[in-house]
């Protein structure tokens, strides 16, 4: 199916851009209602939770590698899949996604054996299912930030096709370059057929990088830091519509059970206008941040599993004024002191005549470039990428970019496409899931615990 692509006229933009909607007032912000559980036992994170009959609760510990089933009081979690196993129902050492499936079972999609595990509200593994084929392969079916699969009214799988990566040039040739589009597909999968089509399409963030060498042949990569642009986000809602929520006016595209594409009027909202200077700041601010994020790769390689080894690094400064990548030389050792394994990861020097010493892991790390002001929206978006959630009421919580009290707003959106609520976490929260008139929300606190939390919407 052809995707719909609702586009504003220049003057449209404008109005669309300045204007709340028509006929809609922005509600007052409140708080989240009263927290009535908290779990005991600490978290390596919350990702997703997905409720059950009794009031049980899957929840998907994606840095720990496991699946637990807590009752309905949140406590004496059952594992139910974790990275020790080595059957078909182990969580295995990649992400896996967890979700709402159909008849109050929970569905888990486990990289480690390419396959579905349906979870019964008891805890078992009701059937296993093989994944789908095809629309952008393995990746496309991992939780991310381009959204979290769904099932439709007709029990389809629908979820996100990622971009193919296609470098463009050759190493002989000069650098290489890779811009992928700045749109792509959502998809939906039949499993009875077990054919795939396109619903839909999506605007997504910009990325640009680029792969080049040095006159020694050390390899040089660059990345773009572009500040947040106008994006889509998408839903799968309780009743099985696709929604597709479009950040150039703020309105939501619904999908129904017929394949019938339908708009609502786009919702209120006080945009801000960016100036020369605004954007400036936000261009450096956007390269800092992710310079630094890259330059610390080494810390987080310790802390997800060095068995203690102590790692150290230096990052080589970039080429020329514009940058062009960096060697990054980490060190290990164990924690008594002594040389760790021998180790490669990325490549090293051209002619260097075979592996690094048993100390050193030399690590390709780009150099991030900043963007251009033309490259910033003349207003802040409303959302990123991964904003929209759906409860099981139907509607829609977007984490939008406003913030009060440094803490950011979630606009709730009905079936009807309007604006009912506006709502705020507590700090340090986010959501993880919903129940009946709840929210599951994941917590870490300033200890660096993390917990898992149940807390009225009103």
């Amino acid at each position: 199916m052809t995707a719909r692509i609702v586009l504003c006229h220049a003057a449209a933009a404008l109005l669309c851009a300045t204007t709340p909607g028509r006929g809609q007032q922005l509600p007052p912000v409140r708080q989240i209602g009263t927290v009535t559980a908290v779990s005991r036992e600490s978290l390596a994170s919350v990702t997703a939770a997905v409720e059950v009959a009794g009031g049980r609760l899957y929840v998907n510990d994606i840095i720990a590698r496991r699946v637990l089933l807590y009752d309905s009081t949140l406590t004496n979690p059952v594992v139910i899949a974790d990275s020790e196993g080595t059957s078909a129902e182990a969580y295995g050492a990649r992400p896996g996604t967890l979700l709402p499936f159909r008849g109050d079972s929970a569905l888990f999609i486990t990289p480690a054996s390419l396959s579905m595990l349906v979870l019964s509200p008891a805890g078992r593994v009701a059937r296993v299912m093989a994944m789908p084929s095809g629309g952008g392969g393995l990746p496309a079916l991992i939780g991310n930030i381009f959204g979290t699969p769904g099932f439709d009214a007709s029990g389809r799988l629908v979820f996100f096709a990622p971009v193919r990566m296609v470098f463009q040039g050759r190493p002989s040739d000069g650098p290489m370059h890779l811009e992928p589009p700045d749109s792509a597909l959502l998809v939906r999968f039949d499993f009875a057929t077990r054919t795939l089509d396109t619903v839909g399409s999506i605007r997504i963030p910009k990325s640009r990088s680029t792969v080049a060498r040095d006159d020694q042949g050390r390899p040089r990569m660059s990345m773009t830091a572009f500040p947040p642009t106008i994006v889509d986000d998408w839903a799968v809602t309780s009743d099985g519509r696709i929604a597709v929520v479009r950040g150039r006016d703020y309105h939501v595209d619904w999908l129904d059970a017929n394949s019938a594409w339908a708009s609502t009027p786009r919702l209120p909202y006080a945009w801000e206008r960016l100036d020369d200077d605004q954007k400036t700041a936000l261009i450096d601010s956007i390269a800092t941040a992710m310079q630094a994020m890259l330059d610390s790769m080494p810390s987080r390689m310790q802390a997800s599993g060095t068995g203690g080894a102590a790692v150290s690094a230096t990052r080589g400064a970039p080429d020329g004024p514009g940058g062009g990548g960096g060697q990054m030389t980490v060190v290990i050792a164990s924690p008594g002191g002594a040389p760790g394994g021998e180790r490669s990861v990325g490549p090293g020097p051209a002619g260097s005549g075979g592996a690094p010493t048993a100390t050193t892991v030399n690590m390709m790390v780009p150099t991030v470039l900043k963007a251009s002001p033309a490259d910033v929206p003349d207003y802040r978006p409303p959302f990123r990428q991964g904003a929209v959630r759906s409860d099981l009421e139907g509607n829609l919580w977007i984490r939008t970019s406003k913030m009060a009290d440094d803490r950011p707003v979630y606009d709730i959106v009905d079936g009807r496409g309007e604006l009912t609520d506006r709502i705020q976490l507590p700090r340090f929260r986010t959501i993880a899931g919903f129940g009946r008139g709840v929210v599951y929300l994941g917590v870490r606190d300033s200890t660096g615990v993390t917990h898992l939390e149940r807390a009225r919407v009103r």
